[in-house]
């Protein structure tokens, strides 16, 4: 599946929300940026665009874009060239154990955030930092990597 993603990273730097100030003191559409406000040509300086409200804020520690993940370990085969990557976080796991979305659109998981290594790497930001950390998906799971089960408060007896 190909999307017609076009991401604009920058602010333009020569106009306000896509209007620029003409030659006889009226207001026009900016012919830098089309009239959008935003550019991925900055032509020198310009100021970040903020990033959209369905992009995770900060990368989970299991992140794809995170080094050595086994995304990344198996030289992004998994990984998306021309589309959207959507992070994990608050998926269903099915019976299989794989993250699957309830309800998709188009092709698209509904609900589901970018993921925000992705972000990362297709706006020039720096990928994460701290290494991937595999994170327990069930109980089981966190008694094997943690060694301790998670416990219910109304289990506990005073």
């Amino acid at each position: 599946m190909s999307s017609d993603l076009y991401i604009t990273p920058f602010k333009c730097p020569f106009c306000v929300g896509g209007i620029g100030p003409s030659i006889d003191g009226s207001v026009e559409r900016c012919m830098h940026c089309s009239g959008i406000g935003l550019t991925d040509e900055p032509c020198g300086e310009a100021e970040r665009a903020p990033r959209p409200p369905a992009v995770m804020r900060a990368p989970c520690a299991d992140c794809a874009f995170r080094c050595g993940s086994p995304e990344l370990d198996n030289q992004g085969v998994q990984l998306p060239d021309d589309e959207p990557f959507f992070c994990h976080q608050g998926l269903p796991v099915s019976a299989l154990g794989s993250y699957t979305p309830v309800a998709t659109f188009r092709g698209l998981p509904l609900g589901a955030m970018v993921c925000a290594g992705w972000w990362a790497l297709k706006t020039g930001e720096p990928l994460p930092a701290k290494p991937y950390r595999e994170v327990p998906i069930t109980e089981d799971q966190v008694e094997e990597r943690w060694g301790h089960k998670t416990t219910d408060p109304k289990d506990s007896t005073p």
